[in-house]
């Protein structure tokens, strides 16, 4: 792929993903705002994870016959509009209604960028080509968190908002010089979109065992980022914005092993050895979140997202690298069930947390670290 494609493709991804995370550790100051508790806050999150559950695959086919360069313009277009409008809003119903709107663009982008990545790469280069995106989408979550942060806790959130509306219309000329108009070759046969195709997808083994590994992995990742906030200011009130998003810090290693990946799986022999090793190191460090240690909790962080992101990038990588056809609607489920994932652990744990405590929550987190790498020691014959 040539780099000037892939500055495109970093630049629209960090932004993207920088917009999708940014309220995570605002969401302490956005229920004071709104005057609301955690679970219904929380819903800020909740409502741009549904669209991507299953507009990536919509997105999939539409890739089929609109290039992803075309679709990256259009999506970015209305994505800068819609966060400005998060910024002027006072009712939290309607800011909850746009971050939905929002996760049809993100989903957009997300899905084309992935597409094109597969569409301008030899099949030898994927695996390398997705690590590197995996750890710039980190990036993106990283800057999003910290910098946004930082942003509120001097200047308020709406400022967060509306920096990010005018970064995201910056993705529209970057897109349009650096990037090729490329799409997909003409689907000519007939019933390629049937069902039949949809669950040959779905119900492959290999797919499959990924799929619900990677629903898992996102459910309990999304569970601590977005209580994590709740957590610190239950044991220190007097922690700021600004520690709140210093605490999401770990995610610099997890760029790291984003970057590494390719040569762990050299190392340890295969994906399927690697992604196991992800998540045993993803269970362990989850487990340490329990101890009431904002200096822990810190050091922690780095741990975890190592074991995330570990597996995160060899498991997208993985799909791609075997993937003969239908590589658009493949890598749209992908994105489908990672973000089901989202939804429900952005939400569901804080019930728990509210109703039962902090280590009950981590208690049933836990179990679906168990339940993903139960699923990923299926992919013996497979990997």
């Amino acid at each position: 792929m040539p780099i000037k494609d892939f500055i495109a493709i970093i630049y629209t991804t960090i932004l993207t993903i920088s917009a999708l995370h940014m309220p995570q550790p605002l969401l302490p100051l956005l229920g004071h705002s709104f005057n609301v508790e955690m679970d219904t806050i929380s819903l800020i999150m909740s409502a741009t994870f549904i669209p991507l559950t299953f507009i990536p695959v919509i997105s999939g086919i539409l890739l089929n016959f609109l290039s992803p360069k075309k679709m990256i313009l259009i999506a970015a277009l209305i994505h800068s509009l819609t966060v400005f409008l998060i910024s002027m809003a006072v009712n939290l119903y309607l800011v909850i209604f746009l971050r939905f709107v929002e996760g049809f663009l993100i989903s957009a982008i997300l899905t084309s960028n992935t597409s094109y990545i597969a569409l301008k790469s030899v099949k030898e280069r994927i695996q390398f080509f997705m690590s590197y995106y995996i750890a710039f989408t980190t990036i993106g979550g990283l800057l999003g968190r910290v910098i946004g942060s930082i942003i509120a806790n001097y200047f308020g959130w709406r400022t967060c908002f509306q920096i990010m509306s005018v970064s995201l219309l910056l993705v529209i000329p970057i897109v349009y010089y650096f990037m090729e108009d490329v799409k997909l070759s003409k689907i000519k046969q007939t019933g390629y979109f049937s069902f039949k195709n949809f669950k040959l997808i779905f119900m492959n083994k290999t797919n499959f065992y990924i799929y619900i590994a990677i629903f898992c992995l996102f459910f309990v990742f999304s569970g601590i980022t977005n209580f994590l906030p709740f957590r610190i200011k239950s044991i220190d009130r007097e922690s700021s914005e600004m520690i709140i998003g210093f605490i999401y810090s770990g995610y610099i290693t997890g760029i790291f092993m984003s970057f590494i990946a390719t040569k762990i799986i050299k190392w340890i022999g295969n994906e399927r050895k690697t992604m196991l090793l992800g998540f045993a190191t993803y269970g362990f460090f989850l487990l340490i979140f329990s101890l009431p240690n904002l200096l822990l909790i810190f050091i922690t962080m780095f741990g975890f997202c190592s074991g995330m992101f570990l597996v995160h990038s060899v498991a997208s990588g993985y799909l791609n690298k075997i993937a003969t056809t239908q590589k658009s609607l493949i890598n749209g489920a992908y994105i489908a069930f990672y973000y089901s994932g989202g939804v429900l652990g952005s939400y569901l744990p804080g019930i728990v947390y509210k109703n039962f405590g902090w280590i009950s929550f981590i208690i049933g987190l836990f179990i679906f670290v168990f339940v993903g790498f139960f699923v990923i020691s299926k992919l013996s014959d497979h990997a």
